[in-house]
């Protein structure tokens, strides 16, 4: 892509004066996901680069694009792309709980949280639940060598509990080595 310098300038104050506001409106809308008061999702920021982010006055959803990088704690998420959506009623606004709803990353995900990788082509959690569905043609669950591969796996994060579903045609397929010690808790 080229640029005249000319031109470059005038992109600059353009984009400044265009995407200021919705900045704004995301730090907004996330302030609630920082208070030390709430739980679950919010207890910890989130810090998401991408190539890109659409947002849009008034939505409940902010979408990152491209090589999206979303950290928190001791865990990495890596997409091609990522849905943030927010509470849109006013009332949960006000309670002590995140103000993000859902994320959903589609797109080459992989995501690592200490010595536990998942690799999905999409990945959806819902913060009210706690609850992470990794669908694909094979997501797959990683600890050391073992593994466990399937159609769809659900995470239960509060209940430590993990249920993988085939597809009918492909079984479940699991690797479990002892050596990886699979009840250490992180």
């Amino acid at each position: 892509m080229k640029i005249s310098i000319f031109n470059f300038n005038k992109l600059i104050l353009t984009l400044i004066i265009l995407f200021f506001p919705i900045h704004l409106f995301v730090l907004l809308n996330l302030d609630l996901a920082y208070s030390e008061e709430n739980q679950g999702l919010g207890e910890d920021p989130i810090h998401i680069t991408s190539d890109s982010m659409v947002a849009e006055k008034g939505a409940s959803m902010v979408e990152f694009i491209g090589n999206v990088e979303a950290t928190r704690e001791d865990s990495i998420l890596l997409a091609d792309s990522m849905k943030v959506y927010f509470v849109t009623d006013k009332k949960k606004k006000n309670q002590a709980q995140s103000n993000i709803t859902k994320i959903v990353s589609t797109g080459n995900v992989r995501y690592t949280s200490g010595e536990r990788k998942a690799f999905a082509d999409e990945a959806v959690y819902t913060t009210v639940d706690d609850v992470l569905v990794l669908k694909g043609k094979a997501p797959r669950l990683v600890t050391g060598t073992s593994f466990v591969t399937g159609k769809k796996i659900t995470l239960y994060r509060k209940q430590d509990k993990v249920i993988v579903e085939s597809d009918g045609q492909k079984r479940v397929e699991a690797l479990l080595n002892p050596e990886d010690k699979p009840d250490k808790k992180e």
